[in-house]
């Protein structure tokens, strides 16, 4: 039974061993390349769809700041100009209270919702992939926890056979949200399953993979959600239940076709003393409840430490720190957030080494 992980804010340095070069004679036909990518699916609400600021619209830019004065081991470069050419991602995904079905995305065709889910689009990870929507005047300045991840993972992926991260994910979305689209896969209302859209986008993303020559392997389900169902006691039922219907539905992508292949990572949501989303949020036990009451290995939860003393200790905060509002993480633990991500692939080798 595998217990809570407990990440630092520190991570430790990790290297590789080299290995020795063998002659090959010359006679001896080179192999066929190897095509077979791992792929993360990532999904769940605003602070997996990237509503932290990578730079202020007064100009501040926060994340560079931060990489430069405090992160020198991170490529800055990859961050913010050229993006990880060895993990690309491409992304979906909206507000639905007020904006359904006018998502922001890297689609090649924006003329519809069907066009915008049917092409995805994979990019070197960079900021920018974050929410679309104009915030002071300014645009496309979000980020998610894309960016840290394909930090961390960029360390040991190539350009020759790049990791890919296929993001969508719904501010504001839950399991609760009974007057519009919710979690559940609801069978009765297909319009209202986000569940559906998600299936949809993935689907067609690895379409979109096995287009570009490559031989998608389904690694992990990445999911950040829980503010909007703070106060359920049903929390963990549900999202065993989503866990599952994934599982099911990209089976056939998970290595040796087996769903338990297929990894499940999570984050607890914010507990400190900025909340504002009102209800106790008991939904951090039963996220934690999933990773340690389950037979599975490949289950995971990153216990982000504000009400203890472990944990990765993240913090919202408000606009001068690019949270957004106090719902949404600082810049810099946006960004560490990704790279806790990206470390539970390395260690539990969800990603080849």
């Amino acid at each position: 039974m595998k217990k809570n992980l407990f990440l630092l804010a520190t991570m430790f340095a990790m290297t590789l061993a080299g290995c020795g070069n063998t002659p090959v004679a010359e006679s001896r036909p080179e192999p066929e390349p190897d095509k077979k990518v791992d792929v993360f699916v990532m999904s769940g609400q605003s602070n997996m769809e990237g509503s932290t600021m990578y730079v202020h619209p007064n100009g501040t830019p926060l994340l560079k700041n931060y990489l430069e004065q405090e992160r020198e081991d991170v490529n800055s470069e990859a961050v913010l100009e050229t993006g990880f050419e060895n993990v690309l991602t491409t992304y979906y995904g909206f507000y639905y209270p007020n904006k359904w079905g006018q998502a922001h995305c890297n689609s090649t065709d924006q003329s519809s919702k069907e066009a915008k889910l049917a092409t995805p689009n994979f990019q070197p990870t960079k900021v920018g992939m974050g929410v679309g929507d104009t915030y002071q005047g300014k645009k496309d300045i979000f980020f998610g926890p894309e960016l840290g991840i394909a930090s961390k993972l960029s360390e040991y992926a190539t350009e020759e056979n790049p990791v890919h991260l296929i993001k969508c994910a719904f501010s504001g979305s839950g399991f609760h949200k009974n007057d519009g689209p919710n979690w559940l896969d609801r069978t009765d209302n297909p319009d209202k399953s986000l569940f559906k859209l998600l299936k949809d986008y993935t689907h067609n993303a690895i379409d979109k993979i096995i287009e570009d020559g490559y031989e998608p392997v389904l690694r992990g389900f990445v999911w950040h959600q829980g503010e909007s169902d703070s106060g359920s006691n049903t929390y963990a039922t549900e999202m065993k239940q989503l866990i599952a219907d994934f599982k099911a539905e990209f089976v056939e992508y998970a290595i040796d076709e087996d769903p338990d292949q297929i990894a499940f990572l999570d984050c607890t949501i914010y507990d400190g003393s900025k909340r504002t989303y009102g209800a106790n949020p008991q939904v951090n036990a039963q996220k934690l409840s999933i990773a340690n009451e389950s037979e599975d290995d490949l289950n995971f939860c990153i216990d982000g430490g504000w009400n203890n003393e472990g944990g990765l200790k993240l913090e919202i905060g408000d606009d001068a720190k690019g949270g957004f509002n106090t719902y949404h993480y600082n810049t810099s633990d946006a960004f560490r957030l990704g790279e806790a991500y990206g470390q539970l692939m390395v260690d539990h080798e969800l990603i080849r080494m």
